[in-house]
């Protein structure tokens, strides 16, 4: 197998900051990596919040001035590593007056609950320090690998501003798409910012998406080679304005370049049988301590007796996540013989109704406004079911962590859900789970009633969960493409072939 250096760019790294599973798709795929012998860095914003685990260390590095539209913004660099000694961590620190990471929060700021107004800097200049510091490092880079748009200048910097860099000239460029529906929309000022005129923003450019700046399509556009996280999902986002967010024809040209990778989980992190979050171990063979886990769930959110299946959902509260599919059927999801247990933040109007539900419901449904891991796991290990009805999915890893967990996932049959989730079928005993096609209350209803009658007979219950533990959602089975990936990018620098957009070029 080939070693590479890889560079990894994002705004979210797990365990360092996590807001949700693009900080765990990092993370993990970043310690696979390594684990394989890869050199890998990656260059996260140095946030206010962010505290090092037990085991790690850090110590500050470098400082340097960052090109920032006619002037000069400062920089400063530490340098973290886990306790393997394997990963290293570039941590971004912006050294101007405004801080722009010495804030509480990542996206948002939490006395609002609305996006940081300048985020259309914070980004661009996570992307633009990161560049500046890889070239002052000893280390050349085989692969630089952006990740969603918050990282998606990174890869058009490095094939115009910093194309004449002998540090980074042979740097082979990775945009992988977490999220289509998170663009990074900002004013066409950024340019100047960035280093390019107005002459740049035209209709149809790779800068210009109506009328605004779209921070998603610049790393479309100029990467070597593209990624998103699941086949079906790359399926999904090329062939309608549904799934492709108005970047649909973006992607239909470049549909040569991208591949669908479906990202993998850390079966070290998310493995009942060594969990430390859970009340009692489990493994596929001794399913009693998920019984054990269950019945400390329930005592915990107080349901009373007699027992009912429990299901879980741990999600962003938006619409995206199904939560308008969850409000359509509120009234006949508490007729369900089931209980809910909720975790999440989101729109005011989905917290609130989760409130009313908990309030009116007591012995029905639990929910707790909040991000807590360790409650995460309890859900995934307590819960019988999972419930995740989203509109659309890039991935999705909750329903991974819960077929490891023996917890049986319902989902929406779109992108990453419809990858890994197979309808169980009852008389040859295959399948890991409940899929719905059409995004419609009655339909998820009808796959949680499926469920519901299938947990009513224990033994076929049983092979239904063992099922799901016997799947291999392992990073050690993703990061193969990922190394293939690679490999493709670096022959296409080796034969001149990556993607400069002449007409973008900006001077030096």
């Amino acid at each position: 197998m080939t070693r590479f250096s890889i560079v990894h760019v994002a705004s979210e790294l797990a365990p360092l900051a996590k807001v949700g599973g693009l900080a765990d798709m990092v993370g993990s795929l970043a310690r696979e990596q390594a684990r394989r012998g890869h050199s890998v860095l990656a260059a996260i914003p140095a946030y206010r919040t962010l505290v090092l685990p037990e085991g790690w260390t850090r110590e500050a590095w470098a400082e340097c001035e960052v090109p920032w539209g006619l002037g000069r913004e400062p920089a400063r660099f530490e340098r973290a590593r886990d306790p393997s000694g394997k990963l290293e961590v570039l941590l971004v620190h912006h050294a101007g007056e405004r801080r722009f990471f010495d804030r509480p929060g990542i996206y948002d700021n939490p006395a609002t609950g609305k996006a940081w107004p300048d985020n259309a800097e914070r980004w661009l200049f996570l992307c633009r320090a990161t560049l500046e510091g890889l070239r002052l490092l000893d280390e050349r880079f085989d692969i630089l690998h952006a990740h969603d748009h918050q990282a998606a200048w990174a890869p058009c910097l490095a094939r115009t501003r910093l194309a004449d860099a002998g540090e980074l000239r042979d740097l082979a460029t990775v945009f992988t798409i977490h999220n289509l529906g998170y663009q990074g929309l900002h004013d066409s000022w950024v340019l100047g910012l960035a280093g390019f005129s107005l002459e740049h923003f035209v209709p149809g450019g790779p800068f210009e998406y109506w009328g605004r700046v779209s921070y998603m399509k610049v790393g479309l556009s100029f990467a070597d080679l593209l990624s998103t996280v699941s086949p079906r999902y790359a399926h999904e986002i090329q062939s309608s304005a549904e799934f492709g967010a108005g970047l649909e024809g973006v992607l239909a040209r470049r549909s040569a370049d991208l591949r669908g990778i479906l990202n993998g989980i850390d079966d070290q992190v998310w493995n009942p049988a060594a969990d430390p979050h859970l009340p009692a171990p489990y493994d596929a063979e001794h399913l009693e301590g998920k019984a054990q886990c269950r019945a400390a769930l329930a005592a915990a959110c107080g349901f009373p007796e007699p027992e009912r299946p429990i299901v879980g959902m741990v999600t962003r509260l938006v619409e995206q996540k199904g939560l308008d599919l969850i409000a359509q059927a509120a009234a006949a999801l508490m007729k369900l013989e089931a209980r809910f247990v909720i975790l999440g933040l989101g729109e005011p109007r989905y917290e609130a109704l989760l409130r009313r539900l908990a309030a009116s419901h007591p012995d029905r449904v639990w929910y707790r406004a909040a991000r807590d891991e360790h409650l995460a796991h309890q859900i995934e290990g307590g819960s019988d079911l999972f419930l995740m009805p989203s509109r659309y999915e890039p991935c999705g890893l909750n329903q991974m962590y819960s077929q490891r967990y023996g917890t049986v996932p319902v989902v929406h049959a779109v992108g990453g859900l419809a990858d890994t989730v197979e309808e169980f079928d009852l008389l040859e005993r295959r399948g890991t789970g409940f899929r719905f096609q059409g995004y419609d209350p009655g339909e998820m209803l009808g796959a949680l009633k499926r469920a519901l009658a299938v947990h009513r007979q224990p033994e076929l219950w049983q092979a239904l969960q063992r099922n799901g533990m016997s799947r291999d959602f392992s990073w050690r089975a993703s990061a193969d493409g990922y190394d293939r990936l690679y490999a493709d990018a670096r022959e296409r620098i080796a034969a001149g072939r990556n993607p400069v957009i002449d007409s973008a070029r900006a001077g030096p």
